[in-house]
């Protein structure tokens, strides 16, 4: 007897100069975004700041709600930023872990329970490359 089980297949790409550029597009796109967003809350925060009256409650809690929003924007930008050297690091040739889809696999009595947990695909420039099991 067996049954079908669903199981997580990890998707892997294998570096190439054509994926190290589409990705280091889309982090400077990311990265632009970032910027124009942090941009933009400081720009909200100088305005409320700068009203000219007094430091309402409400307005304040509005600055240190914008402080926050800002925070996460500096924490974001920082990350894109390492994650673009890590980029430029990576060897052509290397794989890199690109997420996870679910397969079904067929399972029987006997089987190894831990090798059917380590699917993967391998893709190389958009086209699989290798299923390994």
């Amino acid at each position: 007897m067996a049954v079908f089980i669903q199981r997580p297949v990890a998707v892997k790409a294998r570096i190439t100069e054509a994926l190290k550029k589409r990705l280091a597009a889309e982090m400077q796109d990311a990265l632009r975004h970032t910027e124009s967003e942090l941009a933009q809350l400081e720009a909200q925060a100088r305005r409320l700041a700068d009203s000219g009256e007094a430091m309402s409650p409400e307005r304040q809690a509005a600055l240190e709600r914008l402080e926050g929003e800002r925070q996460k924007r500096v924490e974001q930008k920082d990350r894109l930023l390492n994650n673009l050297k890590d980029l430029a690091r990576l060897e052509l040739g290397a794989e890199i872990t690109q997420g996870t889809v679910q397969g079904l696999v067929q399972v029987r009595a006997g089987d190894d329970w831990d090798r059917i947990f380590q699917a993967e695909i391998v893709v190389e420039d958009g086209r699989v490359v290798a299923i390994r099991e």
